[in-house]
């Protein structure tokens, strides 16, 4: 069961920041299972595709639902330099800043 609709409907909710989905967000960011281990050089492709998609964003925080494309979408921010302004974090963890912010 793919769940796509209410992580982005969460977000959107999210008071003081901008969401803006990349282009091709549903596209494997090449960690899936195994994968990166497995077929490690490929699964570099696909992270430096997605994060290609990332810079077109200009986000200074990526958003994922799932722990692998987290510590994927981490090390591609790792590779790139980018850990002083760019952060990856998992929805639940927003969310949860989120409501600490508000309240």
């Amino acid at each position: 069961m793919r769940t796509s609709s209410e992580p982005r409907m969460l977000l959107e909710a999210i008071q003081g920041a901008t969401y803006r989905e990349m282009k091709d967000a549903d596209r494997c960011c090449g960690s899936a299972g195994i994968y990166n281990i497995v077929h490690s050089e490929l699964s570099m492709e696909f992270l430096d595709y997605k994060m290609d998609r990332v810079h077109e964003t200009d986000a200074a925080t990526i958003v994922t639902a799932n722990p692998g494309c987290l510590l994927q979408m981490k090390l591609g921010i790792e590779r790139e330099g980018l850990s002083h302004k760019m952060r990856g974090i998992h929805i639940v963890d927003l969310l949860l800043e989120a409501i600490e912010t508000n309240s």
